[in-house]
């Protein structure tokens, strides 16, 4: 298996992602429904992708040529909803997950819908890969984003608006370009998952029409979507991708868990196999779906044999700082807090023997966003652990599982998943960035408690502890108290990186982050090359008391 170095994701916006303007060409639009899968019968109505429109866009990316095809589709698509209650709008193909963990008390009749999506409104595959089938390791990441994407906010664009042709990759984020960089053809979906908004109309199987749905849980339209990306692939490079994996964020990683939790069912193409051969579940929204169906009082899901064998490798990142409620009716097996939901997802997996298939990694002092879309982590008070440092590593880890290889063991906090041996110790802890095992301040969730950003507070050794909009405090040095920030010395102390009196000096500094780089990356999540780069800034940083403040 051929692995491509690179250095990211800084230098990604640096050095490796080089964009010459003068090698993105004219894009000219032509059709493409010989890419289109056939259509399939849904309740007496011919479903699927009906209409193909594409332009190509030549580029080079980290040094060698690639080409991007937007694609977009015109078509139907099947699903159920509810008339009314929580979660109604979520066209799925997983009611039976979806419906009662939304709302417990008042169970709902689903119906059936065939919604349509034009691409006008936003509805397109934007497909990159290397021009050269030799620059290509023969596999497909597709991509689902997660809610609050439409045409109608802005968030969506015509199908044939999406590339900026000065810089043909400006709209992918630092962890797609990790996933384009490692020699990956990259299918990245936008989709409606704004729900009410008037832009998707789907007819209820009582013959009710209606425009209030959103496609946030829509399997059958991601597994559309990747038929049309495979068929191109085939077309351009002479061949279908022989790996395909789903990368889902939020919104998009709680479709992942359904596809994966009924994979009998969903995760089938139409010759009896996979899909996607594993999943990368990037913090799935309010911690949901949890592998739990019941009916007639006993959890059904996942409790044959068949259903055991089509639950391909499923790894999970948990964003440990995102501590937000969820308010619904909630069934019992369902909690108010998004990461005990995380955390009780992995329990449940673990003891349906689901084990050899699933790992978790937790990240501390991480909230909801990753920090993606920002080239240094920060935008004003906004400063965010960079994601894609870690993600270099993880997109390797879920590949060479699939190959046969044997991921690392799940890391988190929580006794149940972090203390391998049950002897009260936790060897396997939350993963630490190297700014969070050496800290020269910590982060937290800004503007407020449950926000999905975080900010920075600096140990400065002056003044008191910040608060954040909701006048809450950031207890800093973990006493319980609203009291004084702590110099970087004293805090080292407090965390037995420093014997007491000691202080912090440059080589000590140095030391600890290159320390702890390493150590992620003898355990697979960093890069050689991220070690260096933290080596070389830990060098270049000012430990003056202050000198980092927000």
């Amino acid at each position: 298996m051929r692995a491509i170095s690179v250095l990211l994701p800084t230098a990604v916006l640096a050095t490796a992602c080089l964009i010459n303007p003068g090698s993105a060409l004219a894009a000219q639009q032509s059709s493409c429904d010989n890419l289109l899968p056939p259509l399939r019968q849904v309740d007496g109505n011919r479903v699927g992708p009906e209409s193909c429109r594409m332009q190509r866009t030549a580029l080079e990316f980290n040094g060698r040529p690639y080409v991007r095809v937007d694609l977009g589709l015109d078509g139907s698509v099947e699903g159920w909803v509810t008339k009314d209650g929580d979660y109604n709008e979520y066209m799925t193909n997983a009611p039976e997950l979806v419906f009662p963990q939304a709302q417990a008390s008042k169970p709902r009749k689903p119906y059936l819908a065939v919604a349509t999506y034009q691409r006008l409104r936003g509805a397109a595959v934007l497909l990159f890969y290397p021009k050269n089938r030799r620059d290509w390791n023969g596999k497909l990441w597709v991509t689902a984003h997660g809610r609050g994407r439409s045409f109608h906010n802005g968030k969506l664009k015509a199908w044939d608006n999406y590339v900026d042709a000065k810089d043909p990759t400006a709209d992918l984020n630092k962890l797609q370009k990790v996933m384009l960089a490692k020699g990956y053809a990259l299918a990245v979906t936008r989709r409606t998952s704004e729900e009410r908004v008037g832009e998707i109309v789907a007819r209820l199987s009582d013959g009710t029409a209606v425009d209030w749905i959103a496609f946030n849980d829509s399997h059958s339209l991601i597994k559309d979507y990747t038929f049309v990306a495979w068929n191109a692939l085939e077309r351009f490079l002479g061949k279908k991708p022989s790996r395909t994996y789903l990368y889902g964020k939020s919104a998009g990683a709680r479709l992942a868990r359904g596809m994966n939790y009924l994979g009998s069912r969903l995760n089938v193409d139409g010759h009896g196999g996979h899909v996607f051969d594993g999943f990368l579940v990037d913090d799935s929204a309010a911690g949901t779906w949890l592998p739990v169906v019941m009916k007639d009082g006993k959890d059904v899901l996942l409790t044959t044999a068949a259903e055991k064998r089509a639950f391909v490798p499923q790894l999970e990142l948990v964003h440990q700082l995102y501590v937000n409620v969820n308010n619904h009716d909630l069934p019992d097996f369902v909690t108010e807090s998004f990461l005990a939901n995380k955390y009780r997802n992995a329990h449940i997996l673990l003891s349906k023997g689901l084990g050899d298939k699933f790992r978790m990694y937790a990240i501390r002092q991480m909230s909801h966003d990753g920090g993606s879309t920002l080239p240094d982590g920060r935008n004003g008070k906004i400063r965010i652990l960079d994601l894609s440092l870690l993600m270099d590593g993880v997109v390797d880890i879920l590949d060479n599982w699939v190959e046969g290889g044997t991921p690392p063991p799940s890391r988190s906090d929580w006794p149940e998943i972090g203390d391998a041996n049950h002897d009260g110790v936790i060897e396997n802890p939350a993963i630490s960035f190297p700014e969070v095992a050496c800290p020269l301040g910590v982060y937290y969730p800004w503007p407020k408690y449950g926000s999905g950003e975080t900010s920075y507070a600096a140990f400065t050794g002056q003044g008191i502890e910040p608060i954040d909009k909701q006048g809450v405090y950031v207890d800093m040095n973990r006493n319980g108290l609203w009291d004084f920030r702590e110099t970087p010395s004293q805090a080292w102390q407090r965390l037995g990186l420093l014997r007491a009196g000691q202080t912090l000096t440059r080589a000590r500094y140095a030391s600890c982050i290159h320390d702890a780089a390493e150590k992620l990356h003898r355990q697979g999540f960093f890069s050689a090359a991220t070690v260096s780069l933290y080596a070389k800034k830990a060098q270049a940083r000012n430990l003056a008391p202050g000198s980092d403040a927000e």
